[in-house]
């Protein structure tokens, strides 16, 4: 029998053996470990017998041991192993039991403390160890738990894992922070986390598995509170976006209509400078002009007119109306281009590359299309964005170069692009302001409201391009149908006072005072004679094949159909027909398009009285005398 002794020494009483030096006797684990309840015996060795003696029966109480889950102790060579879930413990046959007894106090006092459940079970899921953490969160007590299987902690609709996990222990596979759903003794559920580890013998056989546990309920709870609370932000998130991109929609909508509504407003007072006050000064100077000549063709007045100033207050008189002429021309081109509104954007664009070196810039234009089908409101916005990108390039560029390239592709996507080789910009910088580059912000959102995109590419001393992109769709023809129309005025067969045929012209404007006014001048002609009016380019295709004039005076800007349109159609079907253009707007783009439909030559309508007879003697190719 051995009595424990301090520092692990004892008194051996087999064949009355006294207690022998520390050096000799120790406490050593047999190979005949037995647990009874609480109690664990222990044989003795004594190195002075040199054997363990089966019948010694040292009963010692340790706890900790039954924490720890001990299992049996396997005799490999002449080490002792002692077993537990969480620890292999080597001895020696000789090393005091007491010198380990505080590393196996220490390792059941971590498991004992630690907030995760620590189980251990054999390979057949039956429960062999059970901490304080197991029973807090379970609700089971260790002596309720232990010998139990460990299927009563898992749902019903969860059995499959368990077999899933013993398999893989069983194969000596680890299972690491596996999120699941244990059951505790109520009844009630909660997140676990579990790892879950085999156990091994000394040979290596699985035979359990160590399985941790922690409670992951709250924050599971909390991640469902995050989870509803970001889909309630991104509900709200997308709530506003939809409400901030309605408002931009809204408010791109109104910039557009704001445009079109000041592009409408312009080109009302244009008409008005056009149609009423330009016409009138025309008709002005028409009748100055008549009255000039039929004064000095009348020898009664003669010699008043050399003797007095009469002629040259006539004379400024003209040179006034010649100036306001020009510069409500001027005006009705600064409110709104006529050429946009009568030729269409290509021919507009045209114009204003030209109109560009007042700014000290040079355009080089190259169209590949010489017309496009727009909507209004499209062919608008795009003139007013180029004509912006152009005064981009006179502000910022410091060159005095640009190119405009117009393209359409077989595609029907338009594209107008405007470059330069200047100084060029840092695009991301200046989209991040809206100061001095806040033009492009409105060009892009002009381009957005008509189905459009602005691309930009530039570098600082790269240059800058800019490409307007709109893709056309079931676009609107410009070009109206002809119908029949009512002729304004008709005469008969034109005559000289001597009887010989007279060149017989046909008046198209749609302004009755000029058509008047153009009237007077021409039959002050001798061997000229008007045969019949039309008020647009629809009754002057009508009347030229129904008339067969020898000459069509033919007004550019008129309704249903342009001069140009007429002009081409009347030039198809009858060759021999002289058309002169004629026009308020002294415009090379007018008078090239003009001319590139069949108008021999093109005359602007205050310089008329003086150069109609000549054109139109140049034109037929023979002598008229006045």
């Amino acid at each position: 029998m051995w009595n424990q002794g301090d520092g692990g020494t004892g008194q051996c009483k087999q064949d009355n053996c006294k207690t022998l030096p520390k050096s000799r006797h120790s406490f050593s684990l047999s190979t005949e470990h037995m647990t009874t309840g609480s109690r664990s015996k222990w044989a003795c060795h004594c190195r002075a017998h040199g054997r363990s003696d089966p019948t010694a029966d040292s009963l010692f109480r340790e706890p900790f041991l039954e924490k720890l889950g001990v299992a049996p102790v396997h005799h490999v060579g002449k080490r002792f192993i002692l077993q537990s879930p969480y620890i292999s413990l080597p001895m020696t046959p000789l090393s005091p039991l007491q010198s380990d007894l505080p590393a196996l106090a220490h390792m059941a006092a971590i498991i004992e403390s630690s907030d995760d459940a620590i189980i251990s079970k054999d390979v057949s899921g039956i429960i062999k160890s059970w901490n304080g953490a197991a029973e807090r969160i379970y609700g089971y007590s260790a002596a309720e738990a232990i010998g139990q299987p460990i299927t009563m902690l898992i749902p019903q609709n969860l059995l499959h894992e368990e077999t899933v996990i013993l398999e893989k222990i069983r194969r000596g596979e680890r299972i690491d922070h596996y999120e699941t759903v244990r059951q505790r003794k109520d009844g009630s559920q909660l997140f676990v986390s579990l790892t879950v580890s085999p156990i091994k013998d000394a040979t290596g056989q699985v035979v359990g598995a160590s399985k941790s546990a922690r409670d992951i309920t709250e924050r599971k709870r909390i991640e469902a509170d995050l989870r509803a609370l970001t889909e309630e932000l991104d509900r709200r998130v997308d709530q506003r976006t939809q409400a901030l991109t309605d408002s931009q929609e809204r408010l791109r909508g109104l910039a557009t209509e704001l445009s079109l509504s000041e592009e409408r407003v312009r080109r009302k007072i244009a008409n008005e400078l056009h149609d009423y006050l330009g016409q009138l000064l025309v008709v002005c100077r028409l009748k100055l002009t008549q009255a000039t000549q039929h004064m000095k063709q009348t020898k009664a007045i003669q010699h008043v007119l050399r003797e007095s100033s009469v002629m040259a207050q006539l004379q400024d008189v003209d040179r006034m109306l010649q100036d306001s002429i020009s510069y409500t021309r001027s005006l009705v081109a600064q409110l709104t281009p006529p050429v946009l509104r009568e030729f269409g954007l290509v021919m507009a664009l045209t114009w204003l590359a030209d109109q560009m070196k007042q700014h000290g810039l040079t355009v080089l234009l190259k169209p590949d299309v010489l017309s496009v089908d727009l909507r209004e409101d499209q062919a608008i916005l795009l003139f007013q964005s180029v004509r912006e990108l152009l005064m981009n390039v006179v502000k910022h560029a410091g060159v005095a170069e640009g190119a405009l390239a117009i393209h359409l592709t077989n595609e029907q996507v338009f594209t107008v692009t405007v470059s330069d080789k200047g100084h060029g910009f840092n695009l991301a910088t200046e989209q991040a302001t809206t100061d001095k580059h806040f033009g492009l912000f409105s060009i892009r959102e002009r381009m957005e409201a008509i189905g459009g995109v602005l691309q930009i590419s530039t570098a600082p001393g790269q240059g800058t391009t800019a490409s307007l992109i709109v893709s056309l769709q079931n676009p609107e023809s410009r070009a109206p149908a002809l119908s029949s129309m009512p002729v304004s005025s008709v005469s008969g067969i034109a005559t000289t006072s001597s009887g010989t045929a007279a060149v017989r012209i046909l008046m198209v404007d749609d302004h009755p005072l000029v058509r008047q006014g153009m009237r007077g001048v021409v039959e002050g002609f001798e061997n000229m004679r008007v045969v019949g009016e039309a008020a647009d380019g629809q009754e002057a295709v009508h009347l030229a094949e129904s008339l067969r004039p020898d000459v069509i005076i033919m007004d550019v800007n008129m309704p249903r159909m342009d001069g140009i349109e007429a002009t081409r159609l009347i030039k198809r079907a009858n060759p021999h027909i002289t058309v002169i253009g004629l026009s308020v707007q002294n415009s090379e783009q007018v008078e090239a398009a003009m001319k590139a439909a069949g108008a021999a030559s093109y005359l602007t309508k205050d310089a008329a009285p003086e150069q109609l007879y000549g054109a139109i003697a140049a034109a037929l190719e023979k002598t008229i005398t006045p």
